[in-house]
């Protein structure tokens, strides 16, 4: 079985460049502000959702004591590759 993505929590910015099978959390003064990873379809666009609940859209991530991340609403991409997928306990569930 393929192992969950990895939840890397980062400070202020994300790093220049994201790894394939990871989903970055950004916070700022002690608040997320959003979640990043790429594309899981394979169109290597990177996805970022706001964590911010005054701007819209506006996802929820949960930690997990395991160490895997889950996100709510499910993410969907309106252009582009159209991906449409849960992500939960990080595993990828598509729609």
């Amino acid at each position: 079985m393929v192992p969950p993505y990895a939840t890397v929590l980062v400070q202020d910015a994300l790093p220049k460049t994201l790894k394939r099978r990871t989903l970055y959390v950004v916070q700022e003064d002690g608040f997320e502000e959003q979640a990043a990873m790429i594309c899981p379809c394979g169109c290597k666009a990177t996805l970022q959702m706001n964590l911010l609940t005054d701007e819209r859209p506006c996802w929820r991530v949960t930690q997990h004591g395991d160490g895997t991340a889950s996100l709510h609403p499910s993410v969907w991409r309106k252009k582009d590759c159209k991906s449409h997928f849960w992500f939960r306990r990080g595993r990828v569930k598509w729609c």
